[in-house]
């Protein structure tokens, strides 16, 4: 999932939501359309980012977002 133009960034992020990344990944690893991905808490945390981009977009500027 990482591409070319990835920023580095550091976040500071409750315990609790890192648990509950933790907590998805072998969830995560039963769904066929992850079936290829290296799940890691990351990634979980990756996709949990960008879903929650796409609703805030869809909820505050009325569009899909970018996919």
């Amino acid at each position: 999932m990482t591409q070319k133009d990835d920023v580095l960034t550091t976040l500071r992020l409750p315990r609790e939501i890192l648990e509950r990344a933790e907590i998805l990944v072998p969830e995560l690893k039963r769904h066929p359309e992850l079936a290829l991905t290296r799940l890691s808490r990351s990634l979980v945390l990756r996709l949990a980012l960008m879903e929650g981009i796409e609703a805030l977009e869809e909820k505050y500027l009325g569009k899909a977002g970018r996919k």
